[in-house]
């Protein structure tokens, strides 16, 4: 055969093979080529990721005694609130737990409480209480919520019952009103008035400490950051006496975190604005700041996402983490974490 006859025959044989967008392994559809790999595996752009802000509403303000109060018979305590006026308009739900008595028996021992936004040490009229937990034609019960919160504090009378040794906790949380679902909101109901006057020792007069955090847990991409401002109010009683430590808790264990304290935005890693910070990249992140606590003020925290659990058919690695940050005493013994020097 000759080469003329070769080429014509080939020529014959193109014009009848099939023929193919993708070569022949393409014809399991499965199988990706290299280009389809490397499209499926980018992830999104950083510079896309906006900072996410985390808003009041999604947080937990909680005012806590420091101590469990161990009470007399008839002994009276007055528990205070400083607010600053950051929650005007919320709800707080004042909660006594009984560490004895969860079921609330009165032969047991109970605290009957008066919440109230009166100053004084000595409560002379029902007619001034917010809530109570003390109501005629009803047992005491552990809760009662003021619906409208109108003041900068908030005052907690308790009066212990003829029982010895009742021990308790005080707790004031303070929320959006719609989140009280489970609450009916009624008339407000007539105080039994058989405790006043209610007179308060200046030894039994106790400031709460507040804590926040997240009523959900808060998930981010790899490499991303969520920032949130928190608004402090230690009152004159307790300047100069309370320290502050944030801490963030990764849920899965893939993901770690990094900490930066700013007093003043933008707050941002290497920004003037950081005083305190913890850099290292920990599943269990903590920061504790001992000067910032001496006046009224807000802390704005910034959390940086290192890792996490790669969301299916995207390629990112998402974090999901638990947030909470609280003023407690100050304790000489403890370290103190300072402003980085590098």
């Amino acid at each position: 055969m000759t080469a003329p006859d070769k080429l014509d025959n080939l020529s014959r044989y193109k014009k009848g093979r099939p023929t193919y967008d993708r070569p022949l392994y393409h014809a399991d559809p499965h199988i990706l080529d290299s280009e389809d790999i490397a499209s499926s595996a980018v992830p999104k752009p950083l510079t896309k990721r906006p900072l996410r802000h985390v808003q009041n509403e999604e947080m937990r303000f909680t005012f806590t005694a420091p101590d469990t109060t161990l009470a007399m018979p008839g002994q009276t305590d007055l528990f205070i609130a400083s607010t600053c006026n950051h929650f005007m308009g919320q709800e707080a739900e004042v909660t006594l737990v009984l560490l004895n008595n969860p079921a609330w028996n009165v032969q047991d021992g109970v605290v009957y409480f008066y919440v109230t936004d009166s100053p004084e040490k000595t409560l002379n009229d029902s007619n001034a209480v917010l809530c109570s937990n003390n109501v005629e034609g009803e047992a005491p019960t552990a809760r009662c919520i003021v619906p409208d919160v109108s003041c900068s504090e908030l005052y907690v009378y308790t009066r212990a019952g003829d029982v010895f040794g009742i021990a308790y906790s005080v707790t004031v949380e303070f929320r959006q009103p719609n989140d009280t679902n489970k609450f009916i909101k009624e008339k407000p109901k007539k105080i039994s008035a058989r405790h006043f006057p209610i007179h308060v020792k200046d030894d039994c007069v106790h400031h709460l400490v507040q804590s926040v955090s997240l009523r959900a847990p808060l998930e981010l991409v790899s490499l991303t950051s969520a920032q949130m401002t928190i608004p402090f109010c230690p009152n004159s009683e307790q300047e100069n006496l309370l320290s502050l430590e944030t801490s963030v808790l990764s849920l899965s264990g893939l993901s770690a975190y990094t900490q930066y304290a700013c007093l003043k935005t933008p707050c941002e890693v290497d920004s003037p604005n950081v005083i305190a910070s913890n850099p290292e990249q920990r599943p269990l992140n903590s920061l504790r700041l001992e000067s910032m606590c001496d006046k009224h003020t807000s802390l704005t925290v910034l959390v940086h996402c290192w890792g996490g659990e790669q969301e299916a058919g995207v390629g990112d690695y998402v974090g999901k983490f638990n947030f909470a940050a609280g003023l407690n005493m100050k304790s000489p013994t403890r370290a103190v974490a300072k402003k980085p020097m590098y």
